[in-house]
């Protein structure tokens, strides 16, 4: 799904709606749990200004660029046990770059509104001899629930890019798809 918060929130009312008419209607213990298996949040053109070859002196260089993304309001009823994960990150190249094979390393953190504590969705060390296309999906090695910072209506996502980085500015498209769980105890 993309972008497709008004589908994600229909999927967990669905859930919850069973949940409680089968909890109101058997009067007996229920447990009852449900995967969202992919919920893709996605921002185009995103631009990474240019270093000048006569600064980086074609050596190794980083940068770092925020932007402040809207994420699709779950609904969730206070009832439910939820966990939602970031398990992947996909970067399309659009414009100035024709792949990711510059890139030495790429950090992504995520910071809900009102937080100042950042929390780490991918950290990507390139592979020595490792080629790369103008799409680079890098899955999450240890995906952390971050239901908490979902619950804001928007988040700042930091990037931080190491590597011989193009003298021109380059746009890409960045996709962070999200993983969960839903669970209703009664």
């Amino acid at each position: 799904m993309k972008n497709s918060s008004s589908i994600v929130s229909r999927s967990f009312l669905a859930i919850a709606f069973v949940t409680l008419f089968a909890a109101g209607a058997g009067g007996c213990a229920l447990s009852v749990e449900a995967d969202v298996p992919d919920v893709e949040v996605t921002q185009h053109g995103i631009a990474v200004v240019g270093v000048p070859t006569a600064i980086s002196g074609g050596n190794d260089m980083s940068t770092n660029l925020s932007f402040t993304q809207s994420l699709p309001d779950l609904n969730l009823p206070a009832d439910l046990g939820s966990t939602v994960k970031a398990v992947k990150v996909d970067l399309v190249a659009k414009s100035g770059v024709d792949n990711f094979d510059f890139l030495k390393s790429l950090r992504i953190t995520m910071t809900p509104a009102g937080s100042t504590v950042p929390t780490e969705l991918i950290n990507y060390q390139k592979a020595d001899g490792a080629t790369v296309g103008n799409k680079l999906s890098i899955d999450s090695l240890n995906p952390v629930n971050i239901l908490d910072q979902w619950k804001a209506n928007k988040a700042v996502f930091n990037i931080e890019v190491e590597g011989k980085l193009p003298s021109q500015t380059w746009t890409m498209d960045m996709s962070v798809h999200f993983a969960g769980q839903v669970s209703y105890k009664y």
